[in-house]
């Protein structure tokens, strides 16, 4: 099976880490390309001083704004998704759904074989990650889940600073490598143990193990399907009238 590719068009930048002490915040996303078979996905097209600069870096990689047939978006904060407009022709995947033009559509969890999309709250409740497989490794497209490498381990922009941390874990744990929401990509490797999650954070994943089925770590007792406990309640295969399924119908 062919793997897809990632690569950082734009890397992004912030001072919003230090902006009490310069007076003014500036932004920018960082900007990758997905290739997977006949998909050609830009994430977060991001908020630009010149849409100029995205167009070159298409032509870099031998593409035209044309040539984008899905446009990601991470979650629903201005600077991500500022540029969409440039991709007429192209759907746009984001929370809510899979929409080409005024049609919308649900996304599978399993968007493609090497695509994997979760949910990932915290930082903002429409937030989004995708999980890529590459030749390097698995590859986490998550926007603010993680600003950048070294941005402070509280996000104060964070709407839910627990579920942030949940989804942190998550990202930690699925991916080899991280694309954040305004940074250069950075390995995982070791991370889950040296940063807030601790030791405590790595017996917690070998107690509740994982999905068979999508591989997504559980990380309660309340993730797991109650009379399917070996696949995760996204996966619940369940009726409607089960009288043991804890998965509301899969939430």
């Amino acid at each position: 099976m062919a793997l897809a590719e990632v690569k950082i068009l734009i890397e992004g930048y912030t001072n919003a880490d230090f902006v009490a002490e310069t007076g003014e915040e500036k932004t920018c996303p960082t900007i990758s390309l997905v290739r997977d078979r006949n998909i050609l996905m830009v994430v977060d097209p991001g908020i630009l001083e010149n849409r100029q600069v995205l167009v070159d870096k298409l032509k870099e990689e031998g593409l035209s704004i044309d040539d984008i047939n899905i446009v990601c978006i991470t979650h629903s904060h201005l600077d991500h998704y500022r540029n969409i407009g440039m991709f007429e022709k192209a759907k746009t995947l984001e929370y809510f759904g899979l929409w080409d033009k005024n049609n919308v559509e649900n996304w599978k969890e399993q968007f493609t074989e090497n695509i994997q999309i979760l949910r990932t709250p915290g930082h903002e409740r429409t937030s989004i990650t995708l999980f890529i497989k590459t030749e390097k490794g698995v590859v986490a497209v998550c926007g603010d889940v993680f600003w950048k490498e070294n941005y402070p381990k509280e996000d104060f922009f964070a709407e839910d600073q627990e579920k942030l941390k949940e989804s942190r874990r998550l990202v930690y744990k699925m991916a080899d490598w991280v694309i954040p929401g305004h940074g250069p990509i950075f390995k995982t490797k070791g991370r889950i143990n040296t940063e807030e999650q601790g030791l405590q954070t790595k017996r917690m994943f070998n107690d509740f193990g994982s999905c068979r089925k999508c591989r997504r770590p559980f990380l309660k007792t309340e993730d797991r399907c109650q009379c399917r406990p070996k696949i995760c309640y996204h996966c619940c295969e369940c009726d409607w009238d089960c009288n043991l399924c804890n998965c509301s119908h899969k939430k």
